[in-house]
Parts: C-alpha cells; structure tokens; sequence
C-alpha cells in the first residue's frame, strides 16, 4: 500500500500551519467526519457527508495534509480506474482547533488576541460549583491541565501544567499569552466574583504559567 504523509515534525511553522489550516470551517467539518469515521474515507465519501464538491474537498485535504492533520493511503488497484485514495486523521487537531477560531475572531473581528480570548471566555457557561471551577473546568477543557493553589486572603493560582498551543506560543508568546489571559479574565467577568490580577508566563514548553485570581471588592 503505498503512504503519502506530510511528514512534518511538530515544530512553530508547523503548529502555525495547522492553526491556519482549521481557520476554513469546512476544513473543521472534514476533520470532524474523518474523526468520527470508523474507517478512513475517500474525498467522494466525505464531499457526500458534509455537502461540498469532491474538487473542493480534495484541496481542503490537501491543505490538511499540509498541515499534518491528516494523511492519504492510496489503496491497490480494483479494476480499472485510477487506484482510490483514502483518508484519515493523522494527529489530534483539538488544540489548534480552538486556537484557530478564537484567531480567526481576533481577525475578522478586529480584536487583540487578548480580546478575542475574553470573547471566548464570556461563551463559557458557569458551573454551579463557583467562578474558579468554572475557570478550572475551561482551561481543562482547553488542555491545560490546570491546578490551584491558594495562596491566602482569597488569592487563588491557577497553575497551568500544559501549554496546549506551545509550539505558536514560542514563536508569538505576546499573542498566546494574551488569548490565554483573555479566555481567564472572560470566563470569569462572565461567572462573577472573581477577576485575574496578573499572569505570571513560563516557558510555553515547559509550562507552569501561574494565573492569579482574587475576589472582587465590593463597594
């Protein structure tokens, strides 16, 4: 069976790469089928699912490939014909998923990263338990692997174990640090009761970033 394959190390071009690549919704929607797949799919295949030209489906899965999202197999001859090619999901795109769309906002938008993430932020739904488990739940969510430390009088850090973008981070740490300031300071204007104070960055490879959160005074 022959493999093509972007063959792409995961490096800050790369991870900027797929960032783009996932700004197209249709290109998410390709992604979201062959995820779902039990079986990986031909461009017909999936240009039937979603609704799209198989022209155009192939060179969003080219794009993809590009990026090292996915990769094609071309399956041995059946008949006669060109051999078929199949597709299927070659790394978890998630991270860069939401990083693209929380960028893409900043763009059409004309927002700041910093801005874009606190309109992300302000989309998170409260949880019940309080402001910093909905702060906990979402960076979570996002692939943070967040922790807390209380640090007395109300202060609490919000130790983030895994950068999930630290690829882009490290080529653009102005910009990701913002976004992930602003996912903070939204997500808990929205909740209430808490706001964030500072941000203490790290190495985006290394992780440990420290968001610092404190009650709201109240007048």
């Amino acid at each position: 069976m022959g493999r093509r394959s972007s063959g792409h190390d995961v490096t800050g071009g790369d991870a900027l790469r797929r960032a783009r690549a996932l700004a197209v919704p249709t290109r998410v929607a390709v992604l979201d089928e062959l995820r779902r797949s039990p079986a990986p799919m031909t461009a017909a295949a999936l240009a039937e699912v979603i609704g799209v030209h198989h022209t155009a489906v192939r060179q969003h899965l080219a794009v993809l490939a590009e990026a090292g999202l996915v990769a094609g197999d071309t399956l041995p001859p059946d008949g006669r014909g060109r051999p078929r090619t199949v597709y299927r999901v070659l790394a978890d795109p998630q991270p860069y998923q939401h990083l693209a769309l929380m960028l893409s906002d900043a763009v059409t938008q004309g927002l700041t990263p910093q801005e874009a993430g606190h309109l992300h932020g302000e989309r998170v739904v409260p949880s019940p338990d309080g402001p910093l488990a909905t702060l906990v739940g979402e960076t979570t969510r996002l692939g943070f692997h967040p922790t807390v430390r209380d640090r007395g009088k109300g202060v609490q850090e919000v130790v983030l174990h895994v950068c999930p973008f630290a690829e882009v981070a490290a080529a653009n740490a102005d910009a990701i640090c913002g976004l992930h300031r602003g996912i903070a300071e939204g997500v808990l204007a929205r909740a209430g009761g808490l706001e964030v104070v500072d941000l203490h960055v790290a190495d985006p490879h290394k992780a440990g970033c420290r968001l610092v959160t404190r009650p709201i005074a109240v007048s």
